[in-house]
């Protein structure tokens, strides 16, 4: 079958700026990497938080978007993440999210974002509200 690709809005994104790719995109769960580059870094030359913190954001929202009721749109309210290790340039990130629970209100996902290797570099959890659109 094949895989559920990202909505074209998400084309010129601040994810898709930072070099996102998409491997896996279902309802539910997705995976999406990232090779860290010096755009990346910060001032002592490892990868930013923010680049990990946005990967894992934007993968939990991606799991949580097609699971929305009719006629709403997740929004994050509430995301913490854990930075368990640091990323040199060149290192590709990859960030699997999944979908915990899922209601008409609300949802709860997370992320696990490791390296090449598999180990984890980051933890993230998000809360989404299910909100109308006008």
């Amino acid at each position: 079958s094949d895989m559920m690709k990202p909505p074209e809005s998400w084309k010129g994104s601040f994810g898709d700026r930072l070099g996102m790719e998409y491997e896996h995109f279902e309802p539910g769960h997705t995976v999406a990497s990232f090779v860290v580059t010096g755009v990346h870094r910060n001032p002592p030359g490892v990868c930013h938080g923010g680049a990990v913190f946005t990967c894992a954001d934007d993968t939990m929202g991606a799991a949580v978007f097609p699971l929305s009721p009719e006629g709403t749109l997740p929004t994050a309210n509430q995301v913490d993440i854990r930075l368990v290790r640091s990323a040199q340039p060149g290192e590709r990130l990859r960030a699997e999210s999944r979908v915990l629970h899922h209601g008409r209100r609300t949802a709860v996902a997370e992320s696990r974002v490791t390296d090449e290797e598999g180990r984890l570099v980051a933890l993230a959890t998000g809360s989404f509200l299910f909100v109308e659109t006008r």
